[in-house]
C-alpha cells in the first residue's frame, strides 16, 4: 500500500498511526520531499473530481490570494495548482 500526503497534516498523522497500530505495511510518499508527478495527478482526476483533491479547508488554500483561488475552475487549473503547491492536495 502507498500513502500519499504531507507528514504534518493531522489527517495523515492519524492515518499513519492507525496503519502502524494495525500492522499494515505502507510506503509513505511525502509530497514535500518526493514531489508529485503530473501523470499521477492526471490519473487521480480521472477517478475523482478535482474538487475532492484540492483541500479548500486547509491552510495552503486559505493562504492563497483570491485571484489564485478564483483561477481554479477545472481539471487543468487544479492540476497546475497541485503541481505548484502540493500541500493543497
Amino acid at each position: 500500500m502507498k500513502l500519499y500526503g504531507i507528514p504534518n497534516c493531522n489527517i495523515v498523522k492519524k492515518a499513519r498511526a492507525w496503519l502502524v497500530e494495525h500492522q499494515v505495511d505502507v510506503d509513505f510518499h511525502d509530497f514535500k520531499k518526493d514531489g508529485v508527478d503530473e501523470a499521477l495527478l492526471n490519473g487521480w482526476v480521472e477517478q475523482v473530481p478535482w474538487e475532492k483533491l484540492v483541500n479548500r479547508s486547509g491552510m495552503t488554500w486559505r493562504n492563497l490570494d483570491e485571484q489564485s483561488k478564483a483561477a481554479v475552475q477545472d481539471n487543468a487549473s487544479a492540476l497546475k495548482l497541485m503541481m505548484g503547491k502540493s500541500s493543497v492536495i
